[in-house]
């Protein structure tokens, strides 16, 4: 059933609205890319090992020797001294074991944010690449969809032009046809008109034949 030019209207400002919301999404969705920062954070820097090798040189208190005179005095000293000195040094050795312990440790940490790190910066990396082409796919559907539209179009006119060519012809066909069958007719109808003469014409000499007799 054809439509009305009121119908055609309202179709067409449908479809203009829905082009206006298609296209007010996508810049949405193109303004909504993520974007990698600029300032992305870097891995810690490494472990300050500078003082590590001292360290584990000069943790143990080595006393100087006793000589002399003062051999005595010093050993004393050192009776008295001694308990200090011990817990100094299960001090200093207490220091150098947690920080050679730290360092592997400190090691480790920094390579795992590193790691992970630039897992995170690949990852972001990806997923706005994929935002990106995600946009552009969808920037090609309404000149796709158009294509299509205009290629249903043609198919639709070449369809038309075949279906009316093919009208053409059997109304062509149909016009000779009946021009046949009217000059068919009319020999009919003088054939007939011939035979009712012929026939007149044999009564009537029948009837002079008779009337002679």
């Amino acid at each position: 059933m054809p439509k009305s030019p009121d119908d055609l209207e309202a179709l067409k400002e449908e479809r203009a609205a829905a082009d206006r919301a298609y296209n007010d999404a996508l810049t949405r969705l193109d303004r909504a890319i993520q974007r990698l920062p600029v300032d992305f954070p870097q891995p810690p820097p490494v472990p300050d090992e500078h003082q590590v090798s001292p360290l584990n040189t000069l943790w143990k208190i080595v006393a100087p020797p006793a000589g002399g005179l003062r051999r005595g005095m010093i050993a004393g000293v050192r009776r008295a001294v001694a308990p200090l000195f011990e817990q100094q040094q299960a001090f200093n050795a207490a220091v150098v074991d947690h920080v050679n312990r730290s360092v592997p440790v400190a090691r480790e940490t920094r390579a795992s944010i590193d790691t992970t790190l630039t897992v995170l910066r690949d990852t972001i990396a990806e997923l706005v690449r994929f935002q990106s082409l995600l946009v552009e796919f969808l920037q090609q559907v309404t000149p796709y969809v158009d294509t299509r539209d205009r290629d249903v179009a043609g198919l639709l006119r070449g369809l038309s032009g075949a279906i009316n060519a093919v009208a053409d012809e059997v109304l062509k066909r149909s016009e000779a046809t009946l021009v046949r069958d009217g000059r068919h007719e009319m020999r009919v109808e003088a054939l007939e008109a011939a035979l009712a003469a012929l026939r007149d014409e044999l009564a009537a000499l029948q009837r002079r034949g008779r009337h002679d007799a």
